[in-house]
């Protein structure tokens, strides 16, 4: 059968106007999660705020652990959170965490009222390897959404398609959560050689759905989920910071050493997760 150009013209349309709805749905639905956990944290709710992003009956088909995923959330709220009550748990997450080479590691994140942990957990012996804790008070500002490959990088050149197809989730701090990076510290070289002053470096930390790469859809999901806690976190702890849509520029300071690791999950610490 071929197609004469009214036809053709008619299924771009179809096409769009499918594409328009699908989206327009999506924003909807966003939009409803984030009312749904941010009226109750209004009202210093935590409980309700807990409720809705468990989501037991799958209403917005937000991220579910496993069982052994489960087991080892609750491992560490054990272990992190020493004194019951002083904080309310808002939810857990297995993520994959993007550490200052480019290199995805396997964590645990928690969010709670007052903090938020990245933790290195042994699904094995079912023991807590490190803690990182980061006050809510000290996060500047969260951006989520697509990747956008950095232009300075022939990895990121190479590597282009994969990065711009995956999403993700990023938390700005005032002070540096990790190590520099090797592009942080040739920038810092270099400027005196320059003549320019050293620039002025943002300390942030990236999150991507673990095992992303298995199902890529879940990303969106992942980063509009975590994008919604930290509004309703924001609100119970009375503290101000933005949780914006970005496109935000990737760089991969391992170059293609990360890639191939991060190809190899070598990152990933436990078959079990």
């Amino acid at each position: 059968t071929v197609l004469t150009t009214v036809d053709y013209c008619r299924s771009k349309q179809g096409e769009g106007l499918r594409s328009f709805l699908h989206i327009s749905q999506k924003m909807e639905d966003f939009a409803q999660l984030v009312a749904e956990v941010t009226e109750p944290a209004k009202h210093g709710d935590g409980a309700k705020v807990r409720e809705v992003l468990r989501d037991a009956k799958r209403t917005h088909f937000l991220w579910q652990a496993t069982q052994c995923q489960q087991e080892g959330i609750e491992k560490c709220i054990d272990t992190c959170l020493a004194e019951a009550g002083a904080e309310q748990v808002l939810k857990g997450w297995a993520v994959t965490s993007v550490n200052e080479w480019g290199v995805d590691q396997e964590r645990i994140l928690l969010l709670t009222d007052k903090k938020v942990y990245r933790i290195k957990f042994d699904f094995d012996s079912k023991t807590v390897q490190s803690t990182k804790a980061v006050a809510l008070s000290d996060i500047l500002r969260v951006e989520y959404g697509s990747f956008k490959a950095a232009k300075t990088s022939l990895t990121t050149w190479v590597w282009k398609k994969e990065i711009e197809q995956s999403q993700g989730f990023r938390i700005y701090t005032k002070e540096r959560d990790g190590n520099k990076s090797i592009n942080e510290m040739a920038r810092q070289q270099l400027a005196p050689v320059l003549g320019e002053a050293p620039p002025v470096e943002e300390f942030v930390r990236e999150y991507r759905a673990l095992n992303a790469e298995d199902e890529p859809w879940r990303e969106e999901v992942f980063a509009q989920e975590l994008a919604a806690a930290f509004m309703a976190a924001s609100i119970l702890s009375s503290v101000s910071f933005d949780v914006r849509p970005a496109a935000m520029d990737k760089e991969v300071p391992g170059g293609v050493f990360s890639m191939f690791y991060n190809s190899l999950n070598l990152g990933k610490y436990s078959t079990k997760a």
